[in-house]
C-alpha cells in the first residue's frame, strides 16, 4: 500500500473543495425548483463534501490506497466533469445521487480502506454516468 504525498491529499482536499462550491452552485441555480426538502439534502450534502475536503487536507501525510495514482486520476477526472457541467443539470435527483456519492467517497478516504475507496470511486463515476 502506498501513502498519499501531501502533494497529492492536498489535490485531493481541493477537489473535494471545489466539489463542495459545485454542489452549491447547483443548488443556486436550481433554487426554485427544488422542494425544500432536496434543497436541505443538497445543503447537508455541501457540508459534508466541505468536511471531508478539510479533513483529507488534515489527514494528508498519514492516508493509504492500493493504487495511489490510479485512484487519483479517476476522482480528478471525475471531478473535472462534474465541477465543468453540474451546474447544466436538468435532473434535479441526479444532482442529489451525484452529491450523495461525493459524501460516501469523502467517508470512504476519511476511513483509510482501500477497498471501500475504490468502491465508492466507481460509485461516484456511475452516479455521474447514468
Amino acid at each position: 500500500m502506498a501513502t498519499l504525498t501531501a502533494k497529492q491529499a492536498n489535490d485531493l482536499g481541493k477537489d473535494f473543495l471545489a466539489l463542495a462550491q459545485a454542489i452549491g452552485d447547483f443548488r443556486y441555480d436550481n433554487w426554485n425548483t427544488l422542494s425544500k426538502e432536496d434543497n436541505q439534502r443538497l445543503s447537508d450534502f455541501q457540508w459534508s463534501i466541505l468536511n471531508y475536503g478539510e479533513d483529507i487536507l488534515a489527514l494528508s501525510v498519514i492516508l493509504v490506497m492500493d493504487d495511489v495514482e490510479a485512484s487519483l486520476t479517476k476522482i480528478n477526472t471525475i471531478s473535472s466533469k462534474i465541477k465543468g457541467t453540474i451546474q447544466v443539470l436538468k435532473n434535479i435527483q441526479k444532482g442529489i445521487d451525484v452529491a450523495a456519492a461525493i459524501v460516501t467517497l469523502g467517508a470512504a478516504i476519511i476511513s483509510k480502506s482501500p477497498k471501500v475507496i475504490a468502491d465508492s470511486i466507481d460509485g461516484l463515476v456511475k452516479s455521474w454516468d447514468s
